[in-house]
């Protein structure tokens, strides 16, 4: 392979091109699956306030700790230092599933924070902590990150990588522990009075479904380079 960049950036822009139509067909196909996503997002906008009130009524050292690593986790930067060291490490050691692990990664990120971003802006949703109500929007916004509340940036990404990084193993306990990061980024921004229970579901249904689209695109492109070399 003369020049992996260029390959990868060619996969890049096939992914990009295919990832949204695919995941509107998986949801037509799969309609008894989106049906209950529907609902338990539609449920979620009624236990928000419970949920709320349930979350940020923990008064423990320990587990402020622990959302404080979820804020983290979620932020993009573990993601970001993950793209680029998996990507590049793949790159100089010619480990090529390190490099596709690196790229799915960043691809994740992206595509599903366009998605992310679209909806913050569309629906502008106040932020819990401005006590506006859970039922508060707004409509179009671009510039006040109060009303960026629908829905969860860091749900988003959190669940993004982690359904990345258990996609490279088949071990149930550390597919568990790399989605319970994740679940903690979610709780954490319900107890930081970020977001609502609402917010971080529907990030992480969005984030969850674009992650395993693009990794069967990836899985696609590879049996075709298989069976093309053969």
């Amino acid at each position: 392979m003369k020049n992996p960049i260029k390959k990868d950036l060619k996969h890049f822009g096939r992914a990009f091109i295919r990832v949204y139509p695919a995941t509107f067909r998986k949801i037509v196909s799969h309609w008894q699956i989106t049906l209950f996503s529907l609902f338990a997002i539609l449920s979620a906008f009624y236990f928000d306030q419970t949920v709320r009130l349930l979350i940020t009524g923990i008064n423990n050292n320990i587990i402020d700790s622990i959302f404080v690593f979820g804020r983290w986790y979620g932020s993009g930067e573990p993601t970001l230092i993950l793209f680029l060291g998996i990507y590049i490490i793949g790159l100089v050691f010619k480990e090529y599933e390190m490099r596709e692990t690196g790229l799915l990664i960043g691809e994740a990120y992206i595509f599903s924070g366009i998605v992310t971003l679209t909806a913050k802006s569309a629906f502008g949703r106040f932020r819990p902590y401005t006590n506006q109500g859970d039922l508060s929007f707004y409509g179009w916004n671009l510039s006040n990150n109060d009303m960026f509340s629908y829905f969860s940036g860091h749900a988003s990404v959190s669940f993004a990588l982690s359904t990345i990084l258990a996609s490279t193993t088949n071990n149930i306990y550390l597919k568990t522990f790399y989605y319970l990061l994740a679940v903690i980024t979610c709780l954490s921004r319900i107890y930081h009075e970020q977001h609502w229970f609402s917010d971080v579901l529907t990030g992480a249904i969005v984030a969850y479904l674009i992650s395993k689209v693009l990794i069967e695109i990836d899985e696609e492109a590879e049996a075709n380079s298989s069976e093309t070399a053969k």
